[in-house]
């Protein structure tokens, strides 16, 4: 008996060890899972966005015109908080963070948690409502984790992508899918989005700005929204529109005041130059367009955001030397960096569209009767100009200029900066009318084309 019972013992112990070890090499084999894998490589760059902004409510209280009229005591503003939340990944390691722009708009503060609980105020950097992507600032003490950019031109059709992000406030949540089709148009209110990428990976509330990456843990896109009539459909922004915005945001000129003069394209691992300001330090040192960028003050560069992180550290008057290839022959190219002039953002209105204005505070905004307090208020009008054609005329108020509320005159002359000749600009305007004792007011959307 007691022989029988050492057997069964001896059966269970080694069923046992037989369990645990079955369960060791699963545990193993999930480690080396290459979703998991990427998940784990790309969890501590994502980010937690939580926005307020205060907002003046329309209603007027006749104790307000009792006490203005006969103490001369200002109306009360009505206010009250609005609250959103979404997702944002770190894509360079001093906390530079990429969101979708409708996560951000209009915030009058954003807040930033990172993975690991740690909280930041963040700051709104530029924005692109066509492309639904915003670009924000945390203060980091130490080197952030952050996301590769893919540089695979486009991700190939039923290829697994995985979206992590924040959905209804749900953090680090994972989702798994594929790329369901490519270069689709996406409407949503009155905007069209072109050339998005279609997943059936779970997108819900609070993932918009989150990454959508590949397995080996590059970003492939920026989470953007979901289908809401359908399951199983959600869209996300491609990875290299995000890399053109990211370094047309980090070039010298936005970042560090400088003039350089170049922009670059990625081919494969080699940069190129796409482009060559006309007059600028680069063009005056015979860098020409198509010239293949080898090293940089001695250092290869193989990606568009490393090689403009590197100009963020140097100043105006540094002499910079630039080893290229053109024509498969080498050539060399010494340019000396410049302090950009500071842009008038009245100036290029005026210029650009034919529009003299001038900032709205909240007393001029009381003086006039207006019913906004923030924007531009039309000063002057420019004959036979884009804005005359439109009907523009003294007294109106703009308030967003390409979908962006103007916030300040150097972001508004940064924007301005940016456009060509032809470029066609939305622009929301607040119309004011006075009829008799009563005064209207109208809000449009008007479209002005760079001259």
């Amino acid at each position: 008996m007691k022989t029988r019972l050492q057997f069964f013992q001896a059966v269970v112990m080694g069923t046992g060890m037989v369990w645990l070890g079955a369960m060791a090499a699963l545990a193993q084999e999930a480690l080396v899972d290459p979703v998991v894998q990427a998940v784990q490589q790309v969890l501590p760059a994502v980010v937690n966005i939580s926005t307020e902004r205060i907002v003046q409510r329309a209603f007027r209280d006749p104790f307000d015109d009792f006490w203005r009229q006969f103490f001369g005591q200002p109306r009360s503003p009505q206010t009250e908080g609005q609250y959103s939340l979404g997702s944002g990944v770190i894509v360079d390691e001093d906390g530079w963070i990429v969101t979708n722009w409708h996560v951000v708009q209009r915030a009058t503060r954003i807040h930033a948690v990172l993975s690991d609980g740690t909280k930041y105020e963040a700051r709104y950097i530029s924005g692109d409502e066509k492309n639904d992507l915003a670009l924000l600032k945390i203060e980091a003490a130490k080197p952030l984790p952050a996301v590769r950019i893919t540089r695979v031109a486009e991700p190939l059709l039923g290829e697994t992508v995985i979206a992590v992000g924040n959905p209804f406030g749900l953090e680090h949540t994972v989702t798994r899918g594929i790329i369901s089709a490519k270069n689709r148009k996406y409407t949503v209110d009155d905007t069209t989005f072109e050339d998005v990428l279609q997943t059936d990976a779970s997108i819900n509330p609070g993932n918009s700005g989150g990454p959508l990456i590949n397995t080996r843990g590059e970003l492939v896109g920026i989470n953007m929204a979901i289908l809401s009539q359908a399951q199983g459909i959600g869209f996300a922004i491609p990875a290299r529109r995000v890399a053109a915005l990211l370094a047309m945001w980090f070039s010298p000129e936005k970042r560090a005041g400088l003039w350089l003069g170049l922009r670059f394209n990625r081919a494969g691992d080699r940069l190129v130059v796409a482009r060559v300001q006309p007059d600028s330090p680069a063009a005056q040192a015979g860098i020409q367009e198509g010239d293949v960028v080898t090293s940089v003050d001695a250092t290869p560069f193989g990606d568009v955001l490393e090689l403009l992180r590197y100009f963020l550290h140097r100043q105006a008057g540094d002499v910079v030397r630039f080893e290229l290839e053109r024509a498969g022959k080498p050539c060399t190219a010494m340019v000396r960096l410049a302090a950009l002039p500071k842009l008038s953002a009245t100036d290029l209105m005026w210029n650009r569209f034919g529009l003299r204005a001038q900032p709205l505070t909240p007393e001029l905004a009381e003086a006039l009767g207006l019913a906004v307090a923030q924007g531009l208020l039309v000063a002057d009008v420019q004959k036979n100009s884009p804005a005359a054609a439109q009907g523009f005329r003294r007294g109106l108020v703009i308030t967003h200029v390409a979908g962006e509320e103007i916030q300040s005159l150097d972001r508004l002359a940064e924007q301005i900066a940016d456009l060509n000749p032809g470029d066609a600009v939305p622009m929301a305007v607040v119309i004011t009318e006075r009829r008799g004792n009563y005064i209207l007011h109208q809000t449009a959307s008007v479209t002005l084309t760079v001259r």
